[in-house]
This record gives structure tokens, sequence and C-alpha cells, in this order.
């Protein structure tokens, strides 16, 4: 499929995963011999923590761990991956176009997400150096064409969150310094994001993700492809990918994982893109 940059003012920002204690201390090799990976520092509040694997093209992933799990994670999962606008868009300005957008047609397509209003977060990276955010976190209702609970066997995340930067953005993604994104893969940025979602759905949530992004996709056979810029790199389009389920393995992975990410594809300035086993690192 042909690539076009499109208008929207909504960038990738960042993919997150979960790791437990053993294995964010100790790195599961695939991801320590393809990666250069930075520690981030504890969230405040002193509950958890990161370390990060930062692209040029100002995208990243986020390794996250609790230092302490809350009896209610569940409730407070974070989002599996995170959108965001750069200045002089704001995490209030995001927020009540997403709740219009979400409110009018095509709107959530009948599944009951909506978005909560800005909540400010913060992490001291590994000089003591303060950073700062807001998060717009989607909220969850059941409604007409909400899908059944086993399709949620970790929770809700069938929707992003978005993280806009309080603080200068290359104080969080220090996407500026070649010594923290160069890698051994070769890795430059976030090709793809691929959402797997029941195909009895499959409308529903492109007329979601449609009112997240604010823009139409791109429509083929079995999938719809919303091109984002990275923020880094404003001449390329990484996308969003929208697909039902259509394979055995792929009914599986929506019983054991759920509505959400299915699978990321990375670019490689010396491999070409490749795909991260996102699978394996879905808690």
């Amino acid at each position: 499929m042909e690539r076009r940059m499109s208008s929207q003012q909504v960038y990738i920002d960042h993919l997150l995963l979960q790791f437990n204690h053993e294995r964010f201390e100790t790195l599961p090799s695939w991801i320590s011999n393809n990666f250069t990976v930075i520690e981030g520092g504890v969230h405040t509040g002193g509950l958890s923590r990161n370390k990060l694997i930062v692209f040029s093209d100002g995208t990243y992933l986020e390794l996250y761990n609790w230092i302490t799990k809350p009896d209610d994670w569940r409730n407070r999962l974070p989002g599996d991956f995170a959108l965001t606008g750069l200045e002089p868009i704001s995490a209030e300005a995001s927020q009540q176009r997403i709740v219009n957008a979400l409110a009018s047609s095509p709107g959530d397509g009948g599944i009951g997400i909506t978005y909560s209003p800005p909540s400010e977060g913060g992490r001291k990276n590994p000089e003591g150096v303060d950073v700062r955010w807001k998060i717009v976190k989607p909220g969850y209702t059941e409604a007409d064409s909400t899908p059944a609970d086993e399709f949620y066997p970790r929770g809700r995340t069938d929707a992003p969150f978005f993280c806009h930067d309080l603080t200068p953005r290359n104080r969080r993604v220090t996407f500026d310094l070649p010594s923290v994104t160069r890698h051994p893969s070769g890795a430059t940025g976030i090709d793809c994001i691929e959402i797997l979602v029941p195909k009895g759905e499959f409308g529903s949530y492109t007329d979601i993700y449609r009112s997240i992004v604010g823009t139409p996709p791109q429509e083929s056979e079995g999938f719809v492809e919303f091109q984002l810029r990275a923020p880094g790199v404003q001449s390329y389009s990484g996308s969003l990918l929208i697909r039902f389920a259509e394979t055995e393995e792929d009914e599986q992975f929506l019983r054991e994982k759920g509505i959400g990410l299915r699978s990321l594809v990375l670019r490689s300035d010396t491999r070409g893109p490749f795909s991260f086993p996102i699978a394996d690192y879905l808690q």
C-alpha cells in the first residue's frame, strides 16, 4: 500500500510492555541483544519504574515494572500504547476533541469508550531531573455493542491513552542523543502497531479509532490503516492498523490476550522492517 502523509496532529508516542521484577532486572536476550536500553527512572509515588528503548524518530518502547503492585492494579492497568500531540496542542485540547468526536457520529461505535480529563504524572530520571507529563486515559462503560467479557482477559486496553509533555519532550524521550538511539538491530522507529478485534466489531473499532485519530483511514480487505507521523521525524508516517480476527491463531490470541495490540513492526536501517514478539510481553 502506498504511504501518504496526513494532515492530522496526532503522533505515535510509545508502546508499553509490562515486566515482572526478575525479567525487568535481567532482560530477555532478544531485547538486550537487539536494543540499547536505558534507565528511565522511578515514577512519582514510587510504585513503578521503567527502562526505555528510544528510537531516532522520537518514538520509544517503555519496559514497565511495578515496584509495589497496587491491590487494584487491574483497574489501574497502564494502557498498551500512547499517542500524543505536540505544542501547541495541550492535553486538555486533546481530551475535549476526542470526547466530542466519540459523542458524535460515527462516535464510539456503540462500544462504550470516552476519555477522562488529564491527570499529571512524572518521574525522576537517573540524573535526578524531573520529567513531567499529563495523561489522558480512556474510560470504559457497558454499551449496546460492547464485546463480551471473554474478549478482555487482561482488562480493557482496546483504546490508546495520550501522553502530553509538560517538560521538554527530549527530556522524557532523548531521541536527540545518538548514543541512546543507536541499536544493534539498526532499529530507527515504530513502523506499524497492529490492533486485533473480533470480526463482528470491526466496523465499531474502525469508528472508534477514526474518532480518536481525527482522520479517516485507508481501507483494504480485512483491515484499515491510519497513518501517523512520528514526533521526531515528521517526514515519515508510521501507522495504526486495525485488523479483524481471521485465523484460529487470531481467535486464540483474542481469548488469551484480548482485544488490542496484536503485533508491532519496527523499522531498521540495516535489515528492513522486523516484528517485535510483542505477545510474549503482554501481561
